[in-house]
């Protein structure tokens, strides 16, 4: 909230002018209005003024000093956008004088920020003619903005040049006692000796504050009842504050009975009191949390609430509204009545009953009826929209918190806290831009820190509404440091939680460059996640950054989090039965978490990791049965499946195919990975060839090049059909019709194809008439192999060496010997293998290096050459 600014305009004396005032003593209309000024008549002075300046003949110095007296009668007079216009005439433009009451209208009209501006620009200098008040002012505008450091160092400007400046020390003891540096603010504070009865009675004061502070609740106690005794040189608003500073008192010493009866007579004493709402707030501090219906305060605040009085009108003619004949509340002029409904509606709503919860809204609504303009409205309209939104009301809440922000005059605060309220409805219903929008609208009228913090709740908000690049901006807009340091955390905040690569580079640089910031605990922990998630892991630094947090630290943080944090790492490190025990725990210890089931699926992950199979299929199976529609359900599902499958009985085999089934009947993301696992085990672990045949020949028809699977599912029903085949040329020629196919759709530099050239080499073997063909296929694949570095030596040395079995069998040694020297050259996994044998083939039938011409080599390979 901010603090009610205090200007210092009264300071400066009414009378001082400057050396044009001899002339002007001769116009009549301005000794008139120097003399309502005197007498406090700012409107009559004001009239004055204007009609000096209706003189003919004035000078400049003397227009000067009319003008700067309008602007300040216009001021003091309430009537500050006037005074603006008015010292913005040409003719002040040099004036020294104009900055200061500048910013003094600019400060009336609630537009602090421009009126510090307008100090700074020139009424705080050395030479200025008001440069004390100017500074007190700055300072005390920089108070009520929240900008504290600001006002200090404004305060110390003034007190190294007069060190010894009584209200400046005083300003500063309260500065410092709004840091919540008491000690120091009591060493600020002037003794009360040689101080007028005013000075003394704000110095005296703030030494109760302080004491105060201190909880030296006894020493500030005896200050405020000497205070209150002698109101001599205090203002009203100062005696008054003294009186509920003690009750502030009493309450803090426990003494909750004699500060509501203290209380209570004030605001009987006092209906006018300008600290009436403040009283009142601090009545309702000496409530119960859950009042009775028959609590004494409140019984008491009743009374001040005048009963309705109905008044119906005559009968409208036909000529008027229907409203007309409705009957009306004519309201009481207590000035306690409004402040005892509010208040009495915030109690009946702490009682919280079916029937007080009504009663406190009706209250409300009467309150609103009957004062429709009274300055409480803008709070009765936050109090109900937040009532709204505890009820469910959200609809309700809405059309309170827009009322609420266009009221007119409302304290820019209040607006502020609507706009706030209404904005984390909308975040909560997932309208991230709704609600960026109106946290902007609260940052622009706030200052300080709690403008960095509507700021940071917009840029929370765009990321979270995936605008990166509205939140670029904004975050390109930010120069306030800490808050761009908070900026620069939620952005990888955002990217860790889309699974963003850039996450971690981001979260490690916020980690190193921020080793004492507030939620480096909370960094650490996403830095970690981030670190397993990267491909490939970080797990050193994952480790590092969980390490770091303290056993202390652990149990601020979300909890679910840490566990996945520690599973992942568990898993990384291959110590799956730590993970699966880490995530029991977790389980067992927080069963209404809405993380419940993913961790339940890590636990039936790391168990399956561990081939405790049985196990995994118990977790996951109850996670798939329990929570169906969940986004682990299906993964569960598959991950049971392949449990099961492990299992050594024909009947968790059986069982494992009807969990495949069930996979592909239904509409999940994982239906295509079951039906290719199912095909996958019918073939390798049931030998149910042609069943697999007839799950994997139809899909594979219906494919269309781009088909991720596409590849998968070939190799597959390839590797069916040639199993199937033995000697029957037509299941070959399927084989090699899904093989071409391959070929064809592949890439050209996929590196599966020497694995898809080795099993259509393998099948063109089957054939009695086509062996030349598959040596064709198997020596393309070495040929190519040097061109890149490899990452299928497998499927190439399989074609290798099977080239090279097919030239032993012919018997052409030299064209072996020299292929098994070229495979021996890529220098793959098997090349000592290679070489040896074309040493021994050499050897064996006496085949020397030399002696190799082109008679002897091998037509095929000859072919592949050229």
């Amino acid at each position: 909230m901010f603090r009610r600014a205090v200007f210092l305009i009264a300071m400066i004396p009414m009378a001082e002018v400057t050396g044009a005032a001899s002339k002007l003593d001769e116009i009549p209309a301005y000794s008139l209005g120097i003399d309502a000024l005197s007498g406090q008549l700012w409107d009559v002075a004001a009239a004055r003024f204007q009609d000096a300046l209706g003189e003919k003949d004035l000078e400049a110095p003397q227009k000067q000093d009319l003008l700067l007296r309008l602007a300040e009668a216009q001021i003091r007079g309430g009537k500050s956008e006037a005074a603006i216009k008015t010292l913005s005439d040409p003719t002040l433009a040099e004036n020294p004088a104009v900055p200061f009451w500048t910013g003094q209208a600019l400060a009336a009209t609630g537009r602090f920020s421009e009126a510090i501006e307008s100090l700074k620009s020139g009424a705080t200098d050395a030479k200025s003619p008001h440069r004390r008040e100017a500074l007190l002012t700055q300072a005390e505008l920089e108070r009520a903005i929240g900008d504290t450091e600001g006002a200090l160092a404004t305060v110390d400007v003034l007190l190294k040049s007069d060190s010894r400046s009584i209200p400046a020390r005083l300003l500063k003891a309260s500065l410092l006692l709004d840091q919540g540096l008491a000690d120091e603010a009591l060493k600020m504070i002037p003794a009360d000796s040689n101080l007028d009865d005013k000075t003394a009675a704000e110095a005296k004061f703030l030494r109760a504050q302080s004491l105060l502070a201190t909880k030296k609740y006894e020493d500030a106690l005896a200050i405020f009842n000497a205070l209150i005794e002698s109101p001599k040189g205090q203002t009203l608003d100062r005696y008054h504050a003294a009186i509920l500073s003690r009750a502030r008192t009493r309450l803090d010493l426990g003494a909750t009975a004699v500060a509501a009866d203290g209380l209570l007579a004030f605001i009987q004493q006092n209906p006018k009191s300008p600290r009436l709402d403040e009283a009142f707030d601090l009545l309702m501090e000496c409530v119960p949390e859950q009042p009775t219906p028959n609590d004494a305060i409140l019984t008491r605040i009743r009374e001040w609430i005048p009963k309705v009085r109905l008044t119906s009108p005559a009968i409208p003619s036909s000529s008027e509204r229907a409203a007309a004949s409705w009957p009306f509340v004519e309201p009481d002029r207590n000035p306690l009545a409004p402040e005892a409904m509010f208040h009495l509606a915030l109690g009946l709503r702490r009682e919280n009953s079916i029937d007080s919860r009504a009663a406190a809204r009706r209250m409300l609504n009467r309150l609103r009826l009957e004062y429709p303009k009274h300055p409480l409205i803008p709070r009765v309209m936050l109090e109900a929209g937040r009532w709204d939104l505890e009820d469910g009301r959200r609809e309700q809440a809405a059309s309170h918190f827009a009322a609420l922000i266009n009221l007119p005059n409302v304290p820019p605060e209040l607006r502020a806290q609507g706009l706030t309220l209404e904005g984390t409805a909308r975040f909560k219903e997932k309208n991230f831009e709704g609600a960026a929008e109106l946290f902007t609208q609260a940052a622009s009228l706030l200052e300080n820190e709690q403008r960095n913090t509507a700021r940071l709740n917009a840029a929370t908000s765009l990321l979270s509404s995936g605008s990166l690049a509205a939140f670029e901006e904004l975050s390109s807009e930010v120069e306030n440091s800490d808050l761009q340091d908070q900026l620069d955390l939620e952005r990888a905040l955002f990217l860790a939680s889309k699974r963003d690569p850039a996450a971690l580079p981001a979260l490690r640089a916020f980690v190193e460059q921020h080793p004492e910031h507030p939620r480096l605990p909370e960094t650490r922990l996403n830095a970690a996640l981030a670190a397993l998630d990267a491909i490939p892991p970080d797990v050193e630094f994952a480790q590092q950054q969980l390490d770091a947090i303290s056993k202390k630290t652990r149990l601020t943080l979300p909890p679910d989090q840490l566990a996945l944090a520690e599973i992942h790492l568990h898993n990384q490190l291959g110590e799956w039965a730590e993970a699966a025990e880490r995530a029991k725990t977790y389980l067992k210890e927080h069963k209404a978490s809405p993380m419940r089931h993913s961790i339940q699926f890590e636990q039936g992950k790391a168990l399956f990791q561990n081939k405790d199979y049985n196990a995994a299929r118990l977790v996951l199976e109850k996670l798939a049965l329990e929570a169906p529609d969940s986004p682990q359900a299906a993964a569960a599902l598959l991950l049971s499946a392949r449990a099961a499958a492990e299992g050594a009985t024909p009947q968790s085999q059986t069982e494992s195919i009807n969990l495949f089934n069930k996979l592909i009947e239904s509409n999940s993301p994982f239906a295509d990975v079951a039906r290719l696992e199912k095909a996958d085990m019918l073939i390798h672990r049931l030998s149910r060839l042609e069943d697999a045949i007839q799950t994997l020949d139809p899909w594979f028809k219906k494919m269309k090049k781009d088909d991720p699977l596409l590849l998968s599912v070939g190799l597959l029903l390839g590797e069916a059909l040639f199993a199937s085949a033995e000697n029957n040329t037509e299941v070959l020629v399927q084989a090699l019709a899904v093989y071409d196919r391959l070929l064809e759709e592949l890439p050209k530099d996929s590196p599966s194809r020497s694995s898809i050239l080795y099993r259509k080499g393998m099948t063109l073997e089957r054939f009695e008439i086509r062996e030349d063909e598959a040596l064709d296929c198997y020596v393309g694949v070495v040929q190519v192999a040097g061109d890149s570095s490899r990452t299928d030596w497998k499927s190439v040395e399989l074609c290798g060496f099977s080239a090279l079995r097919i030239l032993e069998k012919r018997e052409q040694w030299a064209a072996a010997k020299k292929f098994a020297e070229r495979i021996a050259d890529l220098k793959g996994p098997r090349s000592q293998e290679a070489a040896d044998r074309a040493k021994d083939i050499g050897l064996e039938h006496m085949i020397w290096d030399d002696q190799i011409n082109s008679d002897q080599e091998n037509p095929a390979v000859e072919k592949q050459e050229n």
